[in-house]
């Protein structure tokens, strides 16, 4: 099972570029995983077209979506989890802990990453920060790129995912963001209007596998057919299964239950076809129809073999008054 690091990425020159040479010397903790930067085409920036372009450069089974400013000690649970058939998807992580310009500073220089202080700390948003995907996951449900800018493409690639892969499968880590100048956007919460009306979309397609691989196909040929919007649970001493429509939070909760990815469905089995025996056919009616009705009416295949020996007169006789017309 190989691995690669998918980093959307544009060189800038300024303070990212130093934030990514840290973070990518953390990844070097694996050194059988790839690292592959990925760009989109001059002009706006389009986070999916840059995963797009990294994903063209790998053949890897597991991929690990990764911006160049976060970093999660629950990174190798995440990969285990897919790559272990427990989740088509996962994250790392349940909180964001956005670091303060000199605690950055610090960390650029030898210190921690644990400890420092943050300038906020949140709920981390699904799609966002560090996505880990099994290879067809990424490439039948792959990032949007006609969301330009930043703002909204996370949100709707998480969307979309939950729809056609199924549940993600998420950690209990912490997501350290360094610091660095953010992103011209429309505000916090909306990176433009464009994006946030391609999002809007998104949220209408939601849960409805159809309607969200119709939205897909505009950007993927082949997006992936969409999987039941299922929770199973495994339990480790007992081994037994359970599966909700909705997270269990119960479950989430205890130490002896894990979820797991919902098996495929089974094809569904074609039933046989019905063989309508032919009708009686009249005195009038060729040899050739009475050899097919006493055919049908044979007791065993010697009798279905002399059929072919007897005149159309014999046919008659031995099969035509066991049964009355009407």
């Amino acid at each position: 099972m190989t691995v690669a690091i998918l980093v959307p990425w544009r060189a800038d020159g300024g303070p990212r570029q130093t934030v990514w040479a840290w973070v990518r010397r953390q990844w070097a903790r694996w050194p059988d995983w790839q690292i592959v930067t990925g760009s989109p085409p001059d002009g706006p920036w389009s986070k999916g077209a840059a995963v797009a372009d990294a994903l063209r450069q790998t053949d890897a089974d597991v991929l690990v979506v990764a911006d160049a400013d976060v970093w999660s000690d629950g990174i190798p649970a995440a990969v285990n989890a897919v790559a272990g058939g427990r989740a088509r998807w996962a994250m790392p992580h349940q909180l964001v802990r956005r670091l303060t310009e000199d605690a950055t500073r610090a960390v650029l220089d030898g210190a921690p990453l644990d400890g420092q202080p943050t300038q906020e700390t949140h709920p981390g948003m699904p799609g966002g920060g560090l996505v880990v995907l099994a290879r067809d996951v990424l490439t039948g449900v792959p990032m949007d790129p006609h969301f330009e800018g930043w703002g909204q493409e996370d949100q709707a690639w998480a969307l979309a995912l939950t729809t056609l892969a199924g549940p993600m499968w998420r950690g209990t880590a912490d997501l350290t963001h360094l610091w660095h100048p953010p992103a011209p956007r429309r505000s916090r919460a909306v990176g433009s209007t464009a994006s946030l009306a391609r999002y809007r979309r998104y949220q209408a397609a939601s849960g409805q596998v159809s309607q969200m691989r119709a939205l897909v196909a505009t950007f993927c040929p082949t997006p992936l057919e969409g999987s039941p919007m299922t929770y199973r649970y495994r339990n480790g001493n007992t081994g037994d299964e359970v599966e909700y429509p909705q997270p269990n939070a119960r479950l989430e909760m205890l130490p002896n239950w894990e979820r797991i990815a919902a098996p495929a469905p089974e094809p569904e089995e074609q039933p046989s076809p019905v063989t309508v025996p032919p009708e009686r056919p009249s005195q009038q009616a060729p040899k050739a129809a009475w050899i097919e009705y006493a055919t049908s009416r044979a007791q065993g295949t010697e009798e279905a073999a002399e059929v072919a020996t007897l005149t159309k007169a014999e046919l008659i006789d031995r099969y035509g008054k066991e049964t009355t017309d009407g």
